[in-house]
Order: structure tokens, then C-alpha cells, then sequence
């Protein structure tokens, strides 16, 4: 598409709903050249692609309620994560799994006991600082 000049801006965004979104008349989608500014509230933040075969930028921490995680700390070569739309679930290599395992935050790999679905709080991507 982008060889072929098919796109208005060489971009392309998704949006995915949840269950009671969807209940609400609202649908996950992809486009392709442009994204659609209703679908955010605030200012888009663009990031430089550090790994173009995957989309990959730098990821800088990982915050639980505002508090690290210390995922990417002490990573010589720093973190990156993907943004990936045909997966589900949020993968993460070993040593980050560890991390959030030590720190007592549940991972697919790792059940963690709790009171509540809000127990663990917001989680935050810290990305490119």
C-alpha cells in the first residue's frame, strides 16, 4: 500500500472496544492512512520506531498506581514493546515476567490471589520518557 502510494499518510491506527462497549453500539476497528480522532480524548503522541519489523518503541517502565515496576531497570539495552494488533493477551519476555512475579502483579503465567478485579489499580506504559 505504501509502495503503491495507496494511503493519504503512511499510518495506519486500531481501536478496540470492550464487551459493554460493544453492547453500547461501538466497534473495534482498523484504518489504514489516517485515524480516526474521535475515537481519543488528548493530544496523539508520536514515537520513533526503534524495531520497523514489528513497530517497536522504547519502553521505560511500567508503572502500577503511579509506582514502578522496575521492569526495564538495570536493562543495558533498555525495553521495547510492541504494539500488536492481533494479539489478545500482553506478552512479555522472562525476565520481565520475573519482575512483575517479584513484585506480587499477576501475568498469564503467574496467579496472584486477590480481593478484587481494581486490586492492582491503573496500569501505565511509560513510553519513549
Amino acid at each position: 500500500m505504501i509502495d503503491q502510494k495507496l494511503l493519504k499518510d503512511n499510518i495506519f491506527a486500531f481501536y478496540f472496544t470492550s464487551k459493554q462497549a460493544e453492547g453500547l453500539g461501538l466497534q473495534s476497528d482498523m484504518t489504514f492512512g489516517y485515524y480516526d480522532k474521535t475515537k481519543f480524548k488528548g493530544e496523539m503522541k508520536w514515537h520513533p520506531v526503534q524495531f520497523k519489523y514489528m513497530f517497536g518503541v522504547k519502553l521505560d517502565d511500567v508503572l502500577f498506581n503511579g509506582v514502578s515496576s522496575g521492569v526495564c531497570k538495570d536493562r543495558p539495552k533498555g525495553c521495547m514493546i510492541t504494539f500488536d494488533s492481533g494479539t489478545s493477551l500482553m506478552s512479555m519476555p522472562t525476565f520481565a515476567a520475573q519482575k512483575l512475579n517479584d513484585a506480587k502483579i499477576p501475568t498469564a503465567s503467574s496467579i496472584v490471589p486477590c480481593k478484587n478485579q481494581k486490586q492492582f489499580g491503573d496500569m501505565t506504559l511509560m513510553i519513549n520518557g
